[in-house]
């Protein structure tokens, strides 16, 4: 099992494709937008191949961290990047909602883009043993994250990472794009309109398909209650 995980670590013969360097999980890389503004403060224009601008956590409105923890990783102030309770649940076949991804692992997967051709490897061409090795990347570059971030650190950096559509990367653009609000100024509402989008960002986006992103923040709603986020008067 060692030499297995120290083979896919520094991906021997090229078989396992890339997994992420200690140096890289200290430096990560983001794509950000260039401001214009005005030599009295005014911003002017934007440059960018994905709109985006990070945030600190303290810039977030506490119902975002809520409403994903609620809805993606219930667990995720428990866990150490992999969720053993609910890969267990997964492999014995119960599932849960959710599934057995933690946030710490779709971080893994979106900023460094282990399941994209150039980090494949020669097995991972291989269609039986192709999920195996992109999950075993997700798990090694999690647990990676987890040993060098706190959970403030990733849950911020996930917030930044992810798309929200509509050209809007980014828990801030979002908010902007959407509510015309600051990241922080999100009600539980807005907040669980966004997390919701997060399942699809086209099937339930505000703007496209209305009715079924109501839907969709109503279960982020139910999910914030079930799990004492949100009380019953709120709802």
């Amino acid at each position: 099992i060692i030499i297995f995980f120290s083979a896919l670590q520094l991906n021997f013969l090229w078989l396992f494709g890339y997994s992420p360097s200690t140096q890289d999980i200290k430096m990560p890389t983001l794509r950000v937008g260039s401001e214009l503004y005005t030599s009295d403060g005014k911003l002017i224009g934007r440059y960018f191949k994905e709109n985006r601008t990070p945030v600190n956590f303290n810039e977030i409105a506490p119902s975002v961290i809520n409403a994903l923890v609620a809805t993606e990783d219930v667990r995720f102030y428990k866990h150490w990047g992999v969720d053993a309770q609910a890969v267990g649940r997964a492999v014995i076949g119960l599932g849960e909602k959710g599934g057995a991804s933690t946030i710490t692992q779709q971080l893994a997967k979106n900023l460094y883009r282990t399941r994209y051709n150039k980090s494949q490897g020669f097995l991972a061409k291989v269609p039986v043993i192709r999920t195996v090795i992109f999950k075993l990347k997700e798990w090694m570059t999690a647990v990676k994250l987890e040993s060098n971030y706190s959970k403030n650190d990733i849950i911020t950096m996930y917030l930044n990472t992810v798309s929200f559509g509509n050209n809007a990367y980014g828990i801030k653009t979002a908010s902007r794009v959407y509510f015309d609000k600051d990241a922080k100024d999100l009600g539980i509402t807005d907040a669980a309109m966004l997390v919701g989008m997060l399942k699809g960002t086209t099937m339930y986006n505000p703007t496209k398909n209305p009715e079924r992103a109501l839907e969709r923040r109503n279960v982020v709603l139910r999910q914030m209650n079930k799990y004492n986020y949100l009380s019953n008067d709120s709802l």
